[in-house]
């Protein structure tokens, strides 16, 4: 497999991020939906079309996905037989696209590669407060450089909580039913449920312990597959909300530290028995 400078690919997202940053801060509220899809379109496809010719360059060996691999074709039959033997890049240049588009400052970029199923390197930035989220299978989580933990919690009673729902979500009425009857039963346990921002920076947040649990009913997994990566190795737990072990793919999501996410866990359960 392809062994890649951690440094060097950080740096390229840090750039990106920027050059998105300094888009976002011309910009005004984009309202109507087909102006706002128009908007994401030519913002977010420039953003990844200039993460992958930079990736390409130093790490030919490597595919290249930008959506749900049930969704998206390789542009080739190279990139193709790349991607067939396991190694590829996932590249959501604005998780958080209605808040970008909205001129609301909670948006990030997100960068994951893939090795055989299973993500091994992940970098999530939030350009606008400059907070650089990134981990290394078997080599731990940081933010900006530092060491980053899950909080001590041992379980999810009277914490701080966030949730989401997927890209879409609408589409999916089970997820829609779960995501409901969910915040129903969290609510009485925690002193607050929140969703405060890009699906895979909450999940940061969960890693560097400012927010005690995250849940998401539905498949989204191209934004979570790599905040999955940055909590375990922050010390915690992600898995699927039925205990199994959460990839590409999954239609749930339960992520905090070990003991808050056993109690989560209970409590979301009661909502899949329902």
């Amino acid at each position: 497999m392809t062994a890649i400078d951690t440094e060097e690919v950080l740096a390229l997202v840090r750039e990106a991020g920027a050059d998105l940053c300094e888009t976002f801060w011309r910009g005004e509220p984009v309202v109507e939906v087909d102006d706002m899809m128009a908007a994401f379109h030519r913002i977010d496809g420039a953003a990844n079309a200039g993460m992958k010719r930079a990736l390409a360059r130093l790490y030919p060996g490597i595919a290249w996905m930008e959506n749900e691999l049930d969704t998206s074709e390789p542009e080739d039959a190279e990139t193709a037989a790349l991607a067939a033997r396991g190694e590829y890049w996932i590249c959501d240049a604005i998780d958080g696209a209605v808040q970008f588009l909205r001129a609301i400052p909670n948006w990030a970029m997100s960068l994951t590669l893939m090795r055989e199923g299973v993500p091994v390197f992940t970098a999530i930035f939030d350009a606008v407060h400059d907070e650089m989220f990134h981990a290394v299978w078997g080599q731990g989580a940081y933010r900006n450089g530092e060491r980053i933990r899950v909080n001590g919690r041992s379980n999810h009673y009277q914490g701080i909580v966030a949730t989401s729902q997927p890209p879409f979500a609408g589409r999916d009425r089970h997820a829609v039913r779960r995501s409901g009857a969910a915040l129903s039963a969290m609510l009485p346990d925690v002193a607050a449920v929140r969703n405060l921002s890009a699906t895979s920076l909450q999940l940061a947040y969960v890693a560097c312990g400012r927010v005690d649990g995250f849940w998401e009913f539905g498949d989204d997994s191209v934004n979570c597959v790599g905040g999955a990566l940055l909590v375990r190795e922050a010390g915690g737990q992600a898995t699927q909300i039925d205990g199994r072990p959460y990839q590409l793919g999954s239609p749930s999501i339960a992520a905090a530290s070990p003991g808050a996410h056993a109690s989560m866990l209970l409590r979301l359960q009661e909502v899949l028995a329902a």
